[in-house]
């Protein structure tokens, strides 16, 4: 049997989780990840992986050598997700360094210094001398504060990270720069949502016990020509909502984006919480501003699911494939960047599993394996998105317009209503990931 697919993108060995210090060098597109690579066969040593790809044309990854491992007494126990920074002709990675000790949780925010990262060997990675850049949380808060995001606005450079307040509470805090280097406490987010319109979850902004992996970006909505910025968070600790027609927070991991404007520290919401993805698998995306849209990839897994077919064959999960993402009408919307429909019979390759995709309207479809079994099923119409993994149904309103399917070995996405909505699940045949394709029903 074999699983792993030609595009999306997946480890050597071990465990992939959370895409990291995604950044643009001209036409390629860098992408980091949280790397295992001695799962399961070892104690968890999570450091950064790290390949890259063209933005224009669908192909296989290339994979570099891992540019990060949990080697330094503040990162003993984890180099942990961050993102990537280009200033100039500088590329800077942050990343959260995991120690623990006395059964305490000790994170701090460093920077590297990534050299030559298109070279030949992937880069060569200089950590500050002054690492850590912020040592302990804020007061007032948990050991859970990680994952630093840095964008730039009118002010300089913003930093955004996950935390979790004394009170077990989810919270974004910001700090800011002049120089990357010293970085200033700014506080906590707070949110104003008198002037907030509903966005498709229950809430206007969600609970949680934490939130993690947060993105700030700027985007230029294409329907009012406004930049507007976007939030994207991902709270843990949800129970399932049944909706009239959608379900809801169907993990306790969830990830969602709200829009609207930051001031200081006050976001002032203009529509509220949207779950990013509706699939089964799909969890911490990062993403870089590209022209006024963004680019972003999602890690196809959740916390605590690692036992898939994959782990026999001595690798664990993917990412999603990079996705457009644009504002309209103050809503998100998203699309593969890479068109498919001719690039598997470029790039077959033996011992990998088969593509296939279709780009539909509105009916029920289903893939199916090379045994004739079926093992997911799309039905779209009504105003309703349904997707169904065995006895996992995810469903959510849609309305009508285009429907691209993409199945590449054990990787699905599906793009509903041109783009609105977006569900991301892993997949696995009864004998193996050779599609037989997509068939209607």
């Amino acid at each position: 049997m074999n699983y792993r697919p030609h595009f999306h993108l997946s480890p050597p060995t071990g465990r992939l989780n959370d895409p990291n210090g995604i950044f643009l060098d001209g036409e390629t597109l860098h992408v980091y990840y949280q790397h295992d690579p001695c799962f399961p066969h070892a104690p968890k040593q999570t450091g950064w992986g790290h390949a890259a790809a063209s933005v224009n044309k669908a192909q296989p990854w290339r994979h570099y050598p891992d540019a990060l491992y949990p080697v330094r007494e503040h990162d003993a126990h984890g180099c942990y997700s961050g993102g990537a920074v280009v200033d100039g002709d500088d590329v800077w990675l942050f990343y959260t360094g995991n120690l623990k000790r006395d059964g305490a949780r000790i994170p701090s925010q460093n920077r590297v210094r990534a050299v030559d990262a298109s070279g030949p060997e992937g880069g060569f990675y200089e950590h500050d001398e002054t690492n850590p850049l912020i040592d302990e949380p804020a007061e007032g808060f948990t050991g859970h504060y990680r994952d630093p995001q840095i964008t730039r606005d009118g002010a300089g450079w913003r930093m955004v990270l996950g935390a979790q307040a004394a009170d077990e509470t989810g919270h974004v805090v910001l700090y800011r720069s002049a120089d990357l280097a010293e970085w200033s406490f700014q506080g906590a987010l707070t949110f104003d949502t008198s002037s907030a319109e509903p966005g498709l979850s229950p809430d206007l902004v969600p609970g949680g016990y934490m939130w993690e992996c947060p993105n700030l970006v700027t985007l230029r909505d294409r329907a009012t020509g406004q930049d507007k910025d976007v939030l994207v968070i991902c709270p843990q600790g949800f129970e399932p909502v049944l909706g009239d027609v959608s379900t809801h927070y169907t993990s306790s991991d969830q990830c969602g984006y709200l829009v609207g404007r930051l001031e200081g520290t006050v976001f002032h919401v203009e529509r509220g919480f949207s779950e990013l993805d509706y699939g089964h698998q799909f969890y911490a995306p990062q993403l870089v501003e590209r022209d006024g849209e963004a680019i972003m990839l999602g890690w196809m897994g959740l916390p605590a699911q690692d036992e898939t077919p994959t782990v026999k064959q001595g690798w664990v999960h993917t990412l999603t494939l990079p996705r457009r993402v644009w504002l309209e009408d103050g809503w998100l919307r998203q699309a593969s960047m890479w068109d498919l429909t001719s690039a598997p019979s470029e790039v077959a390759r033996e011992g990998f599993g088969s593509v296939a995709t279709l780009t539909v309207g509105e009916g029920t479809y289903a893939l199916v394996d090379s045994s004739g079994a079926e093992a997911f099923r799309v039905t779209y119409g009504g105003g309703v998105l349904r997707l169904t993994l065995g006895d996992d149904e995810r469903v959510v309103s849609c309305p009508a317009g285009s429907l691209e399917l993409i199945a590449d070995g054990c990787a699905v996405e599906v793009f509903a209503g041109d783009g609105r909505i977006a569900g991301a699940s892993a997949v696995f045949g009864t004998r193996d990931a050779r599609w037989r394709g997509w068939e209607v029903r």
